[in-house]
């Protein structure tokens, strides 16, 4: 009978055969050859996305954020959004108010600019009043801005008395953007504070881009 000698849990037998990681074999018997390993599946390339499509932007230094009208074409939501305005001609003149398209990546296309020219882009009162048209192929309503505490602006637009649509500019709530639903002037602007009092008038006239 072999003997057998148990060490630390590996199985040492004598007489012509050997243990392996436990696991014993004959050193007389054949040894059979490997099986092949199969080479390990390579995972599927991911899909190469193509870049995003680069956002327009202004081409001006934009100042405070961006208002939207909720007003769409096919090119994005028409916005307005104050820029710095530095020009020699208008010392007192510091920004403006452009209407422009933010397209869905969220860039901004500079469309009209609106902005005073003679004296203080914040006296109080209206400032670079426009009439709507059609430019560069987006439709801009009528808009401008007015500086002071206005909560309500009114006009006479087609005969009837309408109220415009409004807020106030982030970089200096004082000053109030406004627009209407129509590209025609409007006539007899009107603003008022939560009171209910009028305010200074200030440039009433209609300008055209």
């Amino acid at each position: 009978m072999k003997k057998r000698l148990v060490i630390a849990g590996t199985v040492a037998v004598a007489c012509g055969t050997l243990a392996v990681s436990g696991v014993l074999t004959s050193a007389n018997a054949e040894t059979k050859p490997a099986a092949p390993v199969p080479a390990p599946a390579q995972p599927a390339a991911a899909p190469v996305s193509p870049p995003p499509a680069r956002a327009s932007a202004s081409e001006h230094e934009v100042l405070g954020e961006v208002i939207g009208t909720g007003i769409r074409d096919s090119s994005g939501e028409l916005v307005f959004y104050g820029v710095k305005v530095k020009e020699p001609r208008l010392p007192q003149t510091t920004f403006g108010i452009m209407g422009g398209i933010r397209d869905a990546a969220g860039g901004l296309k500079d469309v009209i600019i609106v902005n005073e020219t003679s004296g203080s882009d914040k006296a109080p009162g209206f400032h670079g009043v426009t009439g709507g048209a059609n430019l560069d192929g987006h439709d801009v309503p009528s808009f401008g801005y007015y500086a002071g505490p206005a909560a309500k602006i009114t006009a006479r637009i087609g005969g009837a008395s309408v109220v415009a649509h409004q807020a106030r500019w982030s970089a200096d709530p004082n000053v109030v953007v406004f627009w209407f639903d129509t590209a025609a002037d409007p006539g007899r602007l009107r603003a008022y504070n939560a009171a209910g009092a009028k305010l200074p008038s200030g440039r009433t006239d209609v300008g055209h881009g």
